[in-house]
């Protein structure tokens, strides 16, 4: 019982609280945004048979940033995803067929 009560007055016990429903609400945000890219980048790929460079780096950094937030949710890490620290890196655009 001592445990529950340090842990109820704990500032940092809260304040990770307030964090995580940030992040929450974040990544609420961000996977509706992935579904379109996904949904954006199949359509170019459809009609032009190419992947969409821009969209193919944003998603690549988006999905990485949803990846730490819920990385964090889990507690997994303690390192707080963007805007706590840098925007993830977008991954190179593969190598793709000129057929």
């Amino acid at each position: 019982m001592q445990a529950v009560i340090k842990n109820l007055t704990s500032e940092a016990f809260w304040l990770r609280l307030a964090f995580m429903l940030v992040f929450a609400v974040m990544a609420e945000i961000a996977i509706p945004i992935m579904m379109l890219l996904v949904l954006v980048q199949f359509v170019f790929g459809l009609f032009f048979g190419r992947l969409q460079a821009e969209i193919y780096a944003f998603s690549s950094s988006l999905s990485k940033f949803i990846f730490q937030a819920f990385q964090f949710l889990s507690y997994q890490t303690e390192a707080k995803p963007f805007p706590f620290n840098d925007w993830p890196k977008a991954s190179g655009l593969p190598k793709q067929d000129e057929s």
